[in-house]
């Protein structure tokens, strides 16, 4: 008698096996693709008052326009309609800090260069206003932060004499006009009128004019900030 040839269990089982290592290894590649995505899902963690953070940003006149930049590209596409921008390197800042309101920080123009100033100055009164609303942002995060001067409006009225005397050419300069303004960390003059340091550059903006004399104010709108990292 022909004996009938029997199918093994091990027969029987390997398309079943197959699949389950087919299984077992999409489950693998899955979990390995869930690690690796998972730090791009994960929230970085909010700069919080006494942390130290790198920004960059752009600080903007009352009316909107860029007036010093750590964005190369603003630059350019300011100096294409004309515009005068300065090119300024990323502040590392404390988050959540306070200084007096008129105190001057100093901050370095990479472009373009100007000669007979330190930098270009910042007040207490925006480096405030910079440093807490860093609070609660997050790395990448992009904000843009109002200036409040309380009761300073900031503002000088020269005369034509005072005009001409630091620079500018009153008979020429007209209302809405920016003109070049320098400021110093030291108001006290030394002897021999002379001061000790080069004065900081802020840009002002000629408000009114007579025949007689002309109105500067040199306050700022607000400051378009991205932080960068949180170093400590």
């Amino acid at each position: 008698m022909k004996k009938t040839q029997q199918k093994t269990s091990k027969d029987d089982n390997a398309p079943w096996m197959k699949w389950a290592y087919v299984g077992i290894a999409v489950l693998v590649a899955v979990a390995m693709v869930g690690t690796y995505l998972a730090p791009m899902f994960e929230k970085k963690a909010a700069a919080q008052v006494g942390n130290t953070a790198v920004i960059d940003y752009t600080v903007l006149a009352e009316d909107g326009r860029p007036l010093i930049t750590t964005d190369q590209s603003l630059l350019e596409s300011e100096y294409k309609k004309g515009n005068v921008v300065l090119l300024t390197q990323r502040l590392e800042m404390p988050v959540g800090g306070q200084v007096s309101g008129e105190n001057i920080a100093v901050i370095p123009v990479l472009y373009p260069e100007i000669s007979g100033f330190s930098g270009f100055g910042l007040l207490g009164f925006e480096t405030n206003a910079i440093s807490v609303g860093l609070v609660g942002m997050r790395p990448g995060e992009t904000k843009t932060i109002g200036f409040s001067y309380g009761t300073n409006d900031l503002a000088m009225n020269l005369s034509e004499e005072d005009a001409n005397g630091i620079g500018l050419n009153f008979t020429e300069t007209e209302v809405g006009e920016f003109v070049p303004l320098g400021l110093t960390t030291t108001p006290d003059i030394s002897l021999g009128n002379e001061s000790n340091e080069s004065p900081a550059l802020r840009f002002g903006k000629v408000t009114a004019k007579n025949p007689d004399s002309m109105t500067i104010a040199h306050r700022y709108g607000s400051a378009r900030v991205t932080l960068g990292v949180i170093t400590g």
